[in-house]
């Protein structure tokens, strides 16, 4: 009976140390799971940023007039010149077209801008700015227009435009947004990176205007004060 009751208690014993074991590798498993999840979630945080919005507040744009610029590095002719000028006005259309309807832009007139758009300054910016209501003017320059030769399947010349644009506050000056585009329409087999483009624009040779139509949905569409992202 002794020898039966020691059995007994040695095999108790034994059952009461396997459920402790057993508990505790329990424990380990579920600090493991957590551990794991804390550190998904973390790595999500990292890929997943919250995003961030415009930093200065804006009650209002005031759209100057495009302004032609010769390249410095060459002397113009007449006709270099009117072409530019042309292009402006087609720019302004343009940008007209591609802003309408954004709540806080104001068009500003050539006539009203008059010959204080010569090299626009901080001051005189301030003041356009606040004769519309606005705290933000919207500059841009064009200083290359040339027109495609050619039909939409086949050129001799194709279309090239540049522009640039910056966006920025008139009190203190800060630039809130810039950016610049210079493209000469180039053919798929030249440029086989520009393939995605190529397919938007319906694989056909552009006007200037289309192309200038082009660049500032691209460009404007980067900016978050303008509705960009």
């Amino acid at each position: 009976m002794r020898v039966t009751g020691l059995a007994d208690f040695v095999a108790s014993v034994m059952k009461r140390r396997n459920s402790v074991k057993t508990l505790a590798q329990l424990h380990m498993v579920v600090a493991v799971c957590c551990l794991l999840a804390a550190a998904g979630c973390a790595q999500k945080d990292e890929l997943a940023p919250a995003a961030k919005g415009p930093e200065v507040a804006v009650s209002g744009i005031a759209v100057l007039p495009v302004r032609p610029v010769a390249d410095l590095e060459e002397s113009p002719s007449l006709a270099d010149e009117n072409i530019l000028i042309s292009g402006s006005r087609v720019l302004d259309g343009l940008m007209q077209e591609t802003l309408a309807g954004k709540a806080g832009v104001h068009f500003v007139a050539a006539a009203q801008a008059g010959k204080e758009m010569a090299g626009t300054n901080l001051e005189t910016a301030r003041r356009i700015a606040t004769q519309h209501g606005c705290n933000a003017v919207l500059e841009t320059t064009l200083s290359r227009y040339s027109e495609r030769v050619g039909g939409d399947y086949g050129v001799k010349q194709p279309a090239a435009v540049t522009f640039a644009y910056k966006l920025y506050e008139v009190g203190e000056g800060r630039m809130l947004c810039h950016g610049r585009f210079d493209e000469q329409q180039q053919s798929l087999m030249e440029n086989l990176l520009a393939l995605p483009k190529t397919q938007s624009r319906g694989l056909v040779w552009l006007t200037a205007e289309e192309l200038a139509r082009d660049g500032l949905k691209e460009k404007l569409g980067e900016c978050p004060y303008l509705g960009g992202k």
